[in-house]
């Protein structure tokens, strides 16, 4: 459970993407909250205290970018992590989004396992390989396999 008890609030119009990261968010264990637009998004923040969120820039009733200062303001002692995911590429809203405190940017179409590792990132989560023994010693046979260190 790589987000285990880490609240994610995702602000996202678009029905089908809110409904799969939600699956894909609560199945590694983070519990998850989302809004379909920027007031609801902002209320929903308010009230919640996210460890992250996640922002479309395309929302029905304000722009993204418009909310996003008062979004890195809600908690100032915390600086909860704010990852924009949009359909928009452009140079000019990546520099925006940045100057105005995003602290990542990924375009959509996106590959989820990307936007996971951000996440991980983002949230200061730690992802080590180790070893472990599967056969007996003198078969020497090994597996490496990756475990979420907390």
């Amino acid at each position: 459970m790589q987000f285990l008890n880490k609240h994610i609030v995702v602000i996202d119009d678009t029905h089908a993407i809110l409904s799969f990261l939600r699956i894909s968010l609560e199945s590694l264990g983070a519990r998850f909250s989302g809004a379909a637009t920027a007031s609801g998004g902002l209320a929903l923040c308010e009230s919640e205290k996210p460890d992250l969120i996640v922002l479309d820039l395309g929302l029905p009733d304000k722009e993204g970018l418009d909310i996003l200062p008062r979004l890195r303001r809600l908690d100032k002692e915390r600086s909860v992590p704010i990852i924009v995911l949009t359909v928009r590429n452009q140079k000019e809203d990546r520099d925006m989004a940045r100057m105005l405190g995003a602290n990542a940017y990924i375009t959509k179409p996106f590959i989820m396992s990307e936007l996971v590792e951000e996440m991980r990132v983002q949230l200061k989560i730690d992802v080590k390989p180790h070893l472990r023994l599967v056969g007996t010693e003198d078969e020497g046979d090994y597996e490496k396999e990756a475990d979420s260190i907390r």
